[in-house]
């Protein structure tokens, strides 16, 4: 997992990239290690604007996030990155744990009960 941080407007600032990283290390249990992470942020009329593009073998995940503060904002696009990589990873899962012989709730085969 790597993620790179791109500043827009503004000087680059040591703590926000290193609690972008803190935030991007918690998304450990939802990436695999080849994912790559962009994040850029830029300030436009006062206001802070955050998009991070997480590329990962399933697709490319795209969050923007706004705000008057940065901080609030980058809490903010992590919180809604990281729901939106949990749907995925469960949907994913979902689709490899189901059954291959299951249809509409019944598994195909012969039935042992015509027996009777």
């Amino acid at each position: 997992m790597h993620l790179e941080v791109t500043f827009k407007n503004l000087r680059a600032r040591d703590e926000l990239r290193k609690r972008a990283t803190v935030l991007h290390d918690k998304l450990e249990r939802f990436l695999d290690p080849a994912a790559k992470s962009q994040l850029t942020v830029e300030v436009e009329h006062g206001r802070a604007i955050l998009e991070l593009v997480v590329h990962t073998r399933g697709g490319t995940h795209t969050v923007r996030s706004e705000d008057e503060e940065m901080r609030p904002a980058l809490d903010q696009l992590f919180h809604t990155v990281e729901e939106k990589l949990r749907r995925h990873k469960e949907k994913r899962t979902d689709k490899n744990r189901r059954p291959k012989g299951e249809v509409d709730g019944f598994v195909d085969g012969d039935d042992d009960d015509d027996d009777a």
